[in-house]
């Protein structure tokens, strides 16, 4: 059934209450396409999983983590889920639709002005310092996972690798009810921008997340 739903997912179709625009993009672990929300009369932006995995118990597991670790954090510089739910076994989330490109489109562009990179990279350390504040490690912040508004404003995204620390636990991947899932040691992430400890399956903690900002920018 979600291998149909999936499937269905072209202009014009619905999805949920949602009625689908276009698909905006896809990635290993989520598909992503624009919508319409009748209810509010707004776009939002649906994250799904891909058709290979839409019946993966443990990858399913991990979209609603995305959403609910999302969710946790109310910061302007963080992009906001509006609910997570299931249309015929399908799961999926809704988030804010971005208008702009991602900081990855704004690099290959060109050098940046020094005024505006410094700007973008305090942005992006004001959203990383809230999700560290309630415990979250991002583990995947690059420069793809990193929107620029019109106004050239950040927007962080993608938080499908966010680790919750909690004061005895550094190196398990933990659900919202404390089930790991991730095994101790194991590597996840993106390894041009993984700090030393990541890319050896060791202890995390925020200073990791800094070393991956750090590049990202660069």
């Amino acid at each position: 059934m979600a291998a149909i739903w999936f499937m269905a997912l072209t202009l014009g179709s619905k999805f949920g209450p949602y009625q689908v625009i276009e698909r905006l993009g896809a990635g290993g672990m989520g598909e992503v396409y624009l919508a319409h929300d009748p209810r509010l009369d707004r776009r939002a932006a649906i994250k799904l999983l891909p058709e290979r995995l839409a019946v993966d118990s443990m990858a399913r597991q991990r979209l609603r983590r995305e959403a609910q670790a999302t969710a946790a954090l109310d910061h302007p510089f963080i992009c906001k889920i509006f609910e997570v739910a299931e249309d015929n076994g399908a799961l999926f989330f809704v988030m804010e639709y971005i208008r702009g490109e991602t900081l990855s489109s704004r690099l290959r562009a060109g050098r940046m002005p020094l005024p505006e990179a410094l700007r973008i990279a305090g942005e992006i350390a004001e959203a990383i310092e809230e999700a560290h504040a309630n415990r979250f490690v991002h583990r995947d912040l690059k420069p793809a996972n990193m929107m620029l508004t019109p106004q050239g404003r950040v927007k962080v995204m993608d938080f499908g690798l966010a680790k919750r620390i909690a004061p005895t636990e550094f190196d398990q991947t933990v659900t919202s009810a404390g089930e790991p899932l991730t095994v101790q040691g194991s590597v996840s992430g993106t390894p041009e921008y993984m700090s030393p400890e990541q890319a050896t399956g060791g202890e995390l903690d925020h200073r990791s997340d800094l070393f991956s900002l750090s590049f990202a920018n660069c």
